[in-house]
């Protein structure tokens, strides 16, 4: 009941952050390419204008506008991951309860059996020490005449 409930949830989760993932990673694509085109269109101006061309930079991906529409996706992403790994945590939980709940129902089952069988060891014991005391008196008796 619970555990399918939970892999239910998990399997949603996980469905959403691969959609996420995706739509991240075409953000990013469109980005760069908008950075190529722009760096294409002005270095076509400083040609016209007797310049040499610059090199597109790679230190940030894409152009701002993508960045800033990525950021959400990109947090939701993180936010996914960390639900999936809450329920994974969640199901080794649920199976070590599981587990203490069935060793419980053994021990309480095994319990029941036990309990008659202490009583009947201690019978036997308190048979023993009767009968064991009896001698020993006997012994002290004729250890000291």
């Amino acid at each position: 009941g619970m555990k399918s409930m939970l892999s239910g949830y998990r399997e949603r989760l996980v469905d959403v952050m691969t959609d996420c993932e995706k739509t991240a990673n075409q953000i990013d694509s469109i980005g760069d390419e908008l950075k190529q085109i722009g760096n294409s269109v002005s270095n076509v101006g400083r040609l016209l204008a007797g310049k040499g061309t610059k090199e597109v930079s790679d230190e940030k991906p894409g152009v701002g506008l993508t960045r800033a529409v990525n950021t959400p996706v990109k947090k939701a992403v993180e936010n996914l991951r960390k639900k999936i790994d809450g329920a994974d945590k969640t199901f080794e939980k649920l199976d070590r309860l599981s587990a203490c709940l069935d060793a419980g129902k053994e021990a309480e089952k095994g319990g029941r059996v036990s309990v008659k069988d202490k009583l009947s060891q201690m019978k036997e014991k308190a048979g023993q020490q009767k009968k064991a005391p009896e001698p020993d008196k006997a012994k002290n008796k004729e250890e000291c005449l």
